[in-house]
């Protein structure tokens, strides 16, 4: 996989899981790295970052790249118990 088509996907998951973070946790997620998977592995692209507030909780975004939906969340269980269950998850 090229460097550009990397980067195209990096761009084009990161404002959509920040939306998901924002939607379904009422929380500003901030990017400071990611990390891709080859699609003969699987297409999952990994956006590493925190919550705005919470700069030493880690939080890591598990975007499907062919379906272009967050497939998962990971984080502190403070964190991912505040998730609104009330709103509907994109099926992985």
């Amino acid at each position: 996989m090229s460097t550009s088509h990397k980067q195209r996907i990096v761009e084009t998951a990161a404002p959509i899981s920040v939306q998901y973070i924002k939607k379904y946790y009422n929380a500003d997620f901030i990017v400071t790295s990611h990390d891709i998977d080859a699609p003969y592995i699987h297409p999952r692209l990994y956006l590493y970052g925190y919550i705005k507030g919470h700069e030493d909780e880690h939080i890591t975004i598990y975007y499907d790249y062919y379906t272009h939906e967050v497939s998962s969340v990971g984080g502190p269980g403070w964190f991912i118990d505040s998730r609104n269950p009330k709103k509907d998850v994109p099926s992985p």
